[in-house]
């Protein structure tokens, strides 16, 4: 099988669902191949260059992993295999998950994989082989004509039964070095929470209507034993060179604090000197697992706060926790000597100005050691698209022309909001020093205003500079001893100065 990833204009990550499937079908007696489609990686191939690389490892089945900013680049790639090949084509991932009849709707894919596919995957590759039925596989959709045949989802597998993830299937060493040696690791799957932007609740319920089982009976989160992720950690440091992190891509690696606990001792006690970094909940966190965290060698812990006003987070997120919450668990945080990153979106439907100044303020008081931002984007198939959807935000000719979610919005706030948006996407950091008590504050605060002032044309002008200023203003705080946040590492990270000037 032949596997394509189509990543352009988005971030180098090792796809674990592929690492996966290519295990399973390794184990199974089938040969795997990937092409990993990124411009940090590689030069990015045209669509012939696609075609006969994929057309070259004479495959059974083609399989594209897609998620929905990538779908109409991963579909053209799709209909150029189509017309020099008959090779049947499955789209597997979150955007098939989400919409599978939009995916097969398009005549490109014969097969469209529904939820977790190790299981289903297998099943589809054997009748291929033998020419047996495919129309029936659990969680397999199929297209014949214009007729979709619609399978309901089979059991989530348990982690415990499926082969060690393929990583010879990516060139995982280069991965590595263009990630500057951290390197993206995940201990279990799934999440309880039911944030609306997020695929997790609508496939949990997918899981739960098609199986007709509760949600206590699905084991949607499960986690590998401590030991099996030591242990996977361990053949990672011995495989591969210049590993300095491990990042945890867990939603939530602390949901369950005993496994927590297992995992700090296992991992304190092993040989292993790499530190890790992890992500967490507000709701989820205790001074206790802090401090086991930090003695196992965690060094970041970060925390999904998405917008500092309550209302925004109860009304259109469902995120349900106030703001006393998580300033208690930064609070924990730092006192148990991690490093704190929080996560931002702007742009959110049915937010005004103030709602987004409030996520400025919350940063501004709670000083994390940094903070991620992301504009908003409606993923198709979650309660967020429906509730912007519903709104008359979304720009639909703007959102099929985007490939990440970092550079500008699809939605459609009007001109004046629009463009604060644009401002605050451009210069955050900018903002959070203006809003606090540190002494960079008044210099951040007259620069605040002065953008806020600036007309379209004039800020598209000034927009050009604003990473250039922020590295000369750096220069300047650092040079002078004075705390601040400073646009670090991508465009689209604040990270506060005491962080990085001890890194050098």
């Amino acid at each position: 099988m032949f596997f394509v990833y189509p990543n352009v204009g988005g971030q180098v990550g090792f796809n674990y669902g592929l690492s996966s499937l290519s295990a399973v079908l390794k184990e199974a007696g089938y040969q795997t191949a990937l092409l990993n489609i990124n411009e940090k990686l590689y030069p990015v191939p045209d669509d012939s260059e696609v075609v006969k690389k994929v057309l070259q490892f004479k495959p059974r089945l083609v399989g594209f992993s897609i998620v929905s900013l990538q779908f109409p680049y991963a579909l053209r790639l799709a209909r150029a295999i189509k017309r020099q090949s008959d090779v049947p084509i499955i789209a597997g991932g979150v955007h098939a998950t989400m919409v599978p009849e939009d995916v097969l709707a398009t005549g490109a894919f014969d097969y469209a994989c529904v939820g977790e596919g190790e299981f289903a995957l297998l099943q589809l590759v054997g009748a291929l082989e033998k020419g047996g039925e495919t129309g029936n596989i659990p969680g397999i959709w199929k297209r014949v004509g214009k007729e979709i045949i619609r399978n309901p989802v089979g059991p989530f597998p348990e982690l415990s039964v499926l082969p060690f993830k393929d990583y010879s299937i990516f060139d995982f060493q280069r991965l590595t070095d263009v990630r500057d040696g951290w390197v993206g690791v995940m201990a279990g799957r799934g999440c309880p929470f039911v944030c609306t932007y997020c695929f997790n609740h609508q496939m949990v319920q997918r899981y739960r209507s098609e199986r007709k089982k509760r949600v206590s009976e699905l084991h949607y989160v499960r986690f590998s034993s401590p030991q099996a992720v030591v242990a996977e950690l361990g053949y990672l440091a011995r495989t591969f060179d210049r590993i300095r992190m491990f990042i945890f891509d867990d939603d939530v690696f602390t949901l369950d604090q005993k496994w927590v606990e297992k995992f700090c001792t296992l991992y304190r006690e092993s040989e292993i000197r790499i530190p890790f970094t992890v992500n967490a909940h507000v709701r989820c966190f205790s001074a206790m697992t802090a401090e086991r965290l930090a003695a196992a060698g965690c060094r970041i812990v970060k925390f999904g706060v998405e917008s500092g006003s309550e209302k925004i987070r109860r009304e259109v997120l469902h995120r349900y926790m106030t703001n006393s919450q998580i300033a208690r668990a930064f609070a924990r945080a730092h006192r148990a000597g991690l490093h704190s990153s929080a996560f931002l979106m702007l742009g959110l439907p049915l937010e005004k100005k103030e709602d987004m100044l409030a996520t400025v303020n919350l940063l501004a008081e709670i000083l994390p050691g940094r903070f991620r931002w992301s504009v908003f984007y409606p993923f198709p198939g979650t309660t967020a698209y429906k509730i912007a959807k519903e709104a008359g935000l979304i720009d639909e000719k703007k959102m099929k022309s985007l490939t990440n979610f970092f550079t500008e919005s699809p939605l459609d706030f009007g001109a004046e909001l629009n463009l604060f948006v644009d401002k605050l996407n451009t210069a955050f950091p900018w903002f959070v020093n203006a809003a606090s008590a540190l002494p960079c504050a008044p210099t951040y605060k007259r620069l605040v205003a002065e953008i806020e002032r600036l007309t379209e044309d004039e800020w598209q002008e000034r927009k050009r500079f604003i990473e250039k200023e922020d590295e000369a203003l750096t220069e300047s705080f650092l040079a002078r001893g004075i705390e601040h946040y400073a646009i670090k590492y991508n465009r689209f990270m604040g990270v506060n100065s005491k962080y990085f000037s001890i890194e050098g």
